[in-house]
């Protein structure tokens, strides 16, 4: 007859198990999420220069103009002007 586990280990290896499992995707998602490049998104407070006249502004406040599929942002001062 072979080697038994006694009840008390084997109860203590599966009570243990969920833990390290648990602990160890943790881990390897943060080293995932940790070398992962982030995108530069817009940051708050960007202005836009205006197409006419260079003045800076807020999205906001500027004007879109569209010309053969690109769009120049002007000023409400250059945007009215003909």
């Amino acid at each position: 007859m072979g080697p038994q586990i006694s009840g008390n280990a084997f109860d203590q290896f599966f009570g243990y198990a969920p833990l390290v499992i648990g602990i160890v995707i943790y881990a390897i998602f943060y080293v995932a999420k940790r070398r992962e490049v982030t995108e530069t998104g817009v940051p708050i407070g960007q202005t836009y220069a205006c197409a006419g006249c260079g003045r800076r502004g807020a999205r906001d406040h500027m004007v879109p103009q569209e010309h053969a599929g690109a769009v120049s942002w002007f000023c409400p001062a250059c945007a009215s002007k003909p």
